[in-house]
């Protein structure tokens, strides 16, 4: 299944392939998109299916399905032997970039993960639940809600709490709620330690609720090949708590020189 996009940057420029976590969509790109494309990049952002404008969820769906989705319309921006320079995933993003470079060697040169979340760790029912709620909530009453999430999360921008609410909207939260529930079967340490490419995991802090907390991020870290762990005093959206040091980081890590 193709993903719906979003563009920034020129066709011939390195490209950098944008996963969003769950319940989001591409646009919560908005500002690291337009920066790679300022710095000389190709930046896709993907819908994952039953979220943004790609095609709607369906129940029984799981990580291999969104991978499968990302694969297909990844390789459709490809030419013969090219490869995708930065693979770059958000939480559940970062699952399914994970899944990818399992399932497909070579496709990708290097990798980040922002906060993936612990296999051990999580209590996915209680995030289903919350899916499900948010959702309604985004619906029923979304000035409201960017309200209370500017309230929650003060170093978010008004851009980003728009985003997330517009998001939430378009997500199909039924489906979507389940596979977390019933069909997120995932080990994340063996995840981790089958990359072989370059690697830069973006983490928050546990104490402003970091989806990777000790001792399975200890585990994770040190299953790292290639890696670079990063650790921000931000939640689980670093890329949102921490806008400026997050793409200063990426800068550093991908050598990027101002265009």
């Amino acid at each position: 299944m193709k993903l719906t996009l979003e563009n920034w940057g020129e066709e011939d420029s390195p490209l950098a392939i944008l996963v969003h976590g769950v319940t989001a969509s591409s646009r919560t790109w908005w500002r690291v998109g337009p920066w790679f494309a300022e710095n000389g990049w190709r930046a896709v952002a993907v819908d994952l299916r039953g979220h943004g404008r790609s095609p709607r969820a369906t129940h029984g769906l799981g990580l291999e399905d969104l991978s499968g989705d990302l694969h297909e319309t990844v390789a459709a921006l490809l030419g013969p032997e090219e490869s995708v320079d930065v693979l770059l995933g958000h939480s559940l993003g970062a699952l399914t970039a994970l899944e990818l470079c399992r399932e497909h060697r070579g496709l990708v040169e290097r990798l980040v993960l922002e906060e993936p979340p612990g296999s051990d760790s999580i209590d996915f029912n209680e995030i289903s639940r919350s899916v499900e709620a948010d959702v309604a909530r985004a619906r029923e009453a979304p000035e409201d809600q960017k309200r209370e999430q500017l309230e929650v999360n003060p170093s978010w921008s008004e851009g980003d709490s728009a985003a997330n609410v517009e998001s939430l909207r378009d997500c199909d939260a039924e489906p979507v709620a389940t596979m977390l529930r019933d069909g997120l079967h995932y080990d994340l340490t063996t995840l981790i330690g089958s990359v072989e490419v370059p690697t830069l995991l973006v983490l928050g802090s546990e104490a402003r609720g970091s989806a990777l907390p000790d001792p399975e991020r200890a585990t994770v870290t040190d299953a790292l090949r290639q890696g670079t762990v990063e650790t921000f005093d931000a939640g689980h959206g670093v890329h949102r708590d921490d806008f400026e040091g997050y793409v200063r980081l990426l800068g550093n890590w991908l050598n990027i020189t101002k265009a």
